[in-house]
């Protein structure tokens, strides 16, 4: 939904309405708030209403990184309804209800919003979870609520830096004193990054992330960039310790045309699911690689797949099993790929595996990242980004790759 709705700012946000209820805190209740490990406190204090805990809106998201103004925290006084603007993101709802629009999507809440006698609106606290992605827990024996940000959204939120030119994120969540970088141009150590950053602030740069898996410590995110006017595919790979970015690798590759079947490096299936297989599937994947790609049995090869069903965005290829088939024969006949495999890392959630691997494509050693989506079983989709691994006298760390 992009179009704004009209809307009645006021001073403080939120007016009572004496068509809506409002409700008084409880005194006794002395409920914290602790966001990333810090306790906030704030003048409107948080309450409890039918076993349900209410945390003040404003206060809260303000300290969540939403802007504290009435471009982006916006009261419509005719509908008594609250609208949150945060990047690309619309949040919708009114007063009373227990559903709110996230974009285009309708969330139901456990609760509803409600108003407080100095008029303030409160939210249920999985608001934050269920509409904002944090981690919301309650501990009832200390009365606290704890709001978290995810690793996936610490990643994100780096990521986007490059877009921003803001290095408040990457201040926030890469570690002062261990930052491992990979990335073989850049020095490791979180400074040289955020000087970057700062470089990049007008620079039109874009970082449109299309998938981001978690495993343990790992993150990694899949999407296009437009650096300067010249579109790439990458893939980032963050590494957390405590809470913070400790190494980062990646993977580029130049945004091609689309493949024969008209798919691109990007595009294709984004949801996350199956999260009861994640183990399954990382097996699967395991097992695909070193039969496949590391010669162990690559007549397995066609048994991974459900019959011919199969997407590739790989530049090269089009759909199915057959052309893939065809397409490897042809690439070994003309020595394009040589030897085998040696894989790095195996990262996985639920319907998608990424597989970090070294190979020799053309007689030049390179670094392979393959995504996997996974359906009943079966490979069903696939994504791919191959980067040459530059001579050792080039590198500005002394990491590797890998």
């Amino acid at each position: 939904m992009k179009k704004r709705i009209a809307s009645c700012v006021v001073t403080g946000l939120f007016l009572i309405s004496s068509s809506m209820p409002a409700f008084a805190s409880d005194a006794k209740a002395d409920i914290k708030i602790m966001i990333d490990g810090q306790q906030e406190t704030y003048t409107d204090a948080p309450m409890m209403q039918n076993n349900q805990v209410l945390l003040p809106l404003r206060a809260v998201v303000t300290k969540l990184g939403f802007q504290d103004d009435n471009e982006h925290i916006v009261w419509n006084a005719a509908e008594k309804s609250v609208t949150l603007h945060k990047d690309n993101t619309k949040i919708y709802f009114r007063l009373g209800s227990q559903e709110a629009n996230v974009g285009d999507n309708l969330i139901s809440l456990p609760a509803a919003s409600v108003l407080s006698e100095n008029g303030k609106t409160y939210v249920p606290a999985d608001f934050f979870k269920q509409i904002l992605g944090k981690q919301v827990t309650w501990d009832a024996s200390s009365k606290s609520v704890s709001i978290t940000t995810s690793k996936k959204e610490k990643a994100t939120l780096v990521l986007k830096s490059f877009e921003t030119g803001d290095p408040a994120a990457m201040e926030k969540w890469i570690s002062p004193d261990t930052y491992i970088q990979h990335n073989l141009a850049f020095p490791s150590g979180r400074e040289t990054v955020i000087g970057a950053i700062k470089q990049l602030k007008g620079a039109g740069v874009t970082y449109d992330i299309k998938r981001v898996i978690e495993d343990g410590d790992y993150v990694a995110a899949h999407a296009e960039v437009n650096l300067f006017g010249s579109k790439k595919a990458v893939f980032d790979i963050f590494r957390f310790e405590n809470g913070k970015i400790v190494e980062h690798w990646d993977n580029l590759q130049d945004l091609a045309a689309p493949n024969p079947s008209g798919h691109s490096l990007v595009d294709g299936a984004t949801e996350v699911a199956d999260l009861d297989k994640t183990e399954a599937n990382k097996a699967l994947i395991n097992q695909f690689y070193k039969d496949v790609f590391m010669g162990e049995n690559p007549a397995a090869f066609p048994t991974y797949y459900n019959g011919d069903n199969y997407t590739q965005h790989n530049p090269m290829i089009g759909d199915g099993v057959s052309t893939v088939m065809k397409a490897f024969e042809e690439f070994a006949k003309q020595g394009v790929i040589s030897g085998t495999s040696t894989m790095h890392k195996l990262i996985g959630e639920g319907n998608f595996v990424l597989v970090i691997s070294e190979s020799n494509f053309g007689g030049k050693p390179s670094a392979v990242y393959d995504l996997f989506r996974v359906d009943n079983g079966k490979i069903a989709e696939h994504w791919d980004i191959i980067e040459v691994i530059p001579p050792k006298d080039q590198w500005k760390n002394e990491n590797g790759k890998f």
